[in-house]
């Protein structure tokens, strides 16, 4: 293997196992039913690593004649609910009558960092009618230091008879970071805040261990990354294949690399 793409490939590695990544999933065109209740889920698969939520954001694109009529809920494989939208106008404040928000669609990311309220915003005579990155109703933030994994769900509701609407594109955006001792805390917060030790400097709480020190010698070195690279590409339930699918690449250096140094214990 050339010796700067190794390197090249060994600093991505590295990149990629300490920072903080945001993962997108799409649901399907659906039709919101008038007056009624449609739930579409996604699910989200576990990863070799064990990761924390730190950040959610929703897109919601909806073509709907009067949007005051729609709720909103974002629904964690937990069971905890955030509220995103909650027919937007909402008790009315008069536009144009007393059921809310009157324009047509909405094409907005709901971000808890958004400086508009989407529940108060109704621009009358624009179309789409809630655009841009708005607040949604509840807090996003409620479901950081849960784990990503499992199914989500998404439940879109119609308050009143006489319209009906589509969801044409919806996403949820999942940010997460590593977390390898599972207590909800990303492990930077968990270092900077001093309640784990972070002797070796390499990122990881020393409380969780080396799964990479092949060799047994206490520390992963270049002894434990030779090794490794000896052993590229396929690799049926070997002790090489630190992330258990089957074959010896860029992920398991990754989760080396994020080992390098000394095995640290609490």
């Amino acid at each position: 293997m050339n010796r700067m793409r190794l390197i090249g490939m060994m600093l991505t590695a590295l990149s990629s196992a300490v920072c903080a990544t945001a993962d997108e999933w799409c649901l399907s065109p659906v039709t919101v039913p008038d007056n009624g209740t449609v739930v579409q889920t996604l699910t989200v698969s576990p990863t070799a690593d064990v990761r924390t939520i730190i950040g959610v954001r929703v897109r919601l694109t909806v073509t709907h004649p009067w949007v005051g009529d729609l709720a909103f809920r974002l629904r964690h494989p937990s069971g905890a609910e955030v509220v995103l939208l909650d027919r937007p106008g909402m008790p009315s404040v008069g536009f144009p009558g007393p059921w809310g928000c009157g324009g047509d669609n909405i094409d907005c990311w709901l971000d808890d960092v958004a400086a508009n309220a989407a529940e108060s915003t109704c621009v009358f005579g624009a179309t789409p009618v809630l655009a841009g990155s708005l607040r949604p109703t509840g807090s996003l933030a409620s479901l950081r230091g849960l784990a990503p994994q499992g199914t989500w769900s998404l439940v879109a509701s119609d308050g009143v008879a006489g319209d009906s609407g589509q969801i044409t594109a919806a996403c949820i955006e999942i940010t997460t970071a590593p977390d390898c001792n599972g207590n909800g805390i990303a492990d930077s917060a968990d270092i900077a805040a001093g309640t784990s030790v972070d002797a070796d400097l390499n990122g990881v709480p020393d409380e969780c261990g080396c799964s990479a020190d092949f060799d047994g010698n206490g520390a992963v070195n270049g002894a434990d990354l030779a090794q490794l690279l000896g052993a590229w590409g396929a690799c049926a339930a070997c002790g090489f294949d630190l992330t258990g699918d089957g074959q010896v690449l860029g992920d398991d250096l990754a989760v080396l690399l994020s080992s390098w140094g000394a095995c640290g214990s609490s």
